[in-house]
């Protein structure tokens, strides 16, 4: 049974920044360990309290985006706060931080200073890191990557930006290692096939421009698809020693390095996507993970295969 990331929590209500909502920052004291029971009674699940570390509160309603261990993405941060948080979690935390969904669990209410608060559901916790900081004319273009999953446990500050208490989410270790093997080595075959077909329809749709940073982009951003830099990183690891607890194994990592968004991907796709991210941030079973992805992984090899036919016909 898939333990889910959520915690209720409490905040006052505030317009999201494109890219990002609320931020949240951890706290915690020395490290410490305990596991969950899971199904018959197995030990499913290790948490860990480990040094203070910011944390990023992502005000995205479920139904919008769910971020995952070695996935990549881009935000636009512009708003003073959050650009003080960034400064503060590069200066002070190795450019770790954590990105929470949540959604929210009913309506504001007025509190003793007039200020409306909402109750939220935090929903699948991710640390990340802050990989690239590109200044802009306004804001910042802030490239960040999943690391592992993560729990919230207590909120230790709201403002100006939330802190909290987080734990580590992890796999149980597999009982049967030889299957988990063979299912990530049909896995990797497919997953490169995918990214072999993805470079063949980037170049046909080559963008000049980066929309965000304004600058062309170079031959080797062009081949460095989500799903090849979702690769890379979940066959080396991370090497920072500070968040190396966080880090799940080779073998789970690579279970959600498959689910990275394709190129010219249609609402349907995009859709299926999300739901396979969350059936993903839920299980606790690798094996279980790579049965799941398995053939999301041919739907998508089906499905790009196709769009490089109809690319040569001029379709």
């Amino acid at each position: 049974m898939a333990m889910a990331v959520r915690m209720h929590i409490g905040v006052h209500s505030v317009p999201a920044e494109r890219g990002h909502g609320v931020s949240l920052a951890p706290s915690t004291s020395g490290v410490s360990r305990r596991s969950a029971a899971g199904p018959q009674g197995k030990s499913s699940v290790e948490f860990r309290e480990l040094p203070r570390r910011p944390l990023c509160l992502q005000s995205w309603r479920i139904a919008s985006e769910v971020f995952v261990p070695s996935s990549t993405k881009i935000l636009h941060l512009y708003e003073a706060r959050f650009l003080a948080l960034l400064d503060e979690v590069m200066g002070k935390y190795n450019n770790l931080f954590a990105h929470i969904i949540i959604e929210p669990m009913g309506p504001g209410r007025d509190d003793e200073d007039g200020k409306g608060t909402a109750s939220f559901l935090a929903t699948y916790g991710c640390l990340a890191r802050v990989e690239n900081v590109r200044r802009l004319d306004i804001g910042a273009a802030v490239t960040i990557r999943g690391i592992g999953r993560i729990k919230l446990v207590s909120l230790t500050q709201l403002e100006p930006f939330l802190k909290s208490t987080i734990v580590s989410l992890k796999d149980e270790v597999p009982e049967d290692e030889e299957a988990v093997s063979s299912a990530l080595d049909q896995l990797q075959t497919t997953l490169q096939n995918v990214q072999d077909l993805q470079i063949k329809l980037k170049v046909k749709n080559r963008p000049v421009i980066d929309p965000i940073f304004q600058a062309e982009v170079s031959e080797d951003e062009l081949l460095q698809t989500p799903l090849e830099r979702a690769l890379q990183w979940a066959k080396k690891g991370e090497p920072d020693d500070i968040a190396e607890a966080y880090v799940p194994t080779r073998e789970e990592r690579l279970s959600f390095a498959a689910l990275q968004p394709v190129a010219g991907a249609s609402p349907g796709e995009q859709h299926k996507l999300l739901q396979e991210r969350l059936f993903a941030m839920e299980a606790m079973d690798t094996l279980q993970r790579l049965k799941r992805v398995a053939p999301y992984a041919e739907q998508i090899l089906a499905s790009t295969a196709a769009k490089v036919a109809l690319q040569s016909l001029n379709l």
